[in-house]
């Protein structure tokens, strides 16, 4: 069936696909196993068999859709340009730049104080602290100008999708 979404509802689908899929995968554990002859006679399980059949058809077409709106998501991404820069681009900076903010932030907390034999107290701290500050509060502003052009492009760019499941 042929959808008209914007790349933001593409994404939430894909997310709740992929929900649909663990639940699945959580449920073949239990449903796929289990006993199936009792002192050598078999047990009767049409019902279960028909059931597990059917989910894995609808497992097979989650696969399907999800490949879909991943593909569909990444070519739109790569068209896309925010800031001069495809939102491919745009996306791996911001989660490689939100990694350095991790680092530096986690850097300025950390303090030391340490009594050392033949030289006394010696206090271990950031250096350049007030610059490493000025550094994390404009790359902060930033990551959240360009996450907020990304969500912008996102909830206002179309892709078309064909999908089996039902959305």
């Amino acid at each position: 069936m042929q959808h008209q979404l914007t790349i933001q509802e593409a994404i939430f689908t894909l997310s709740n696909f992929n929900k649909q899929i663990d639940q699945l995968t959580y449920r073949f554990r239990s449903n796929f196993f289990g006993p199936v002859k009792v002192d050598g006679k078999p047990i009767a399980h049409d019902d279960k068999a028909k059931s597990n059949e059917e989910e894995l058809v609808k497992y097979k077409q989650l696969i399907t859709d999800t490949s879909a709106l991943r593909h569909a998501i990444a070519q739109a991404n790569n068209e896309l340009i925010v800031e001069n820069h495809s939102v491919t681009y745009q996306l791996e900076w911001v989660r490689q730049t939100r990694l350095l903010l991790t680092q530096l932030e986690n850097l300025i907390q950390r303090q030391e104080t340490r009594v050392e034999t033949g030289v006394g107290v010696v206090e271990y701290s950031a250096y350049n602290e007030s610059s490493i500050r000025e550094d994390i509060d404009r790359l902060t502003k930033e990551v959240n100008k360009i996450s907020s052009l990304i969500d912008q492009s996102n909830a206002n760019s179309m892709i078309s999708i064909d999908l089996l499941t039902e959305i």
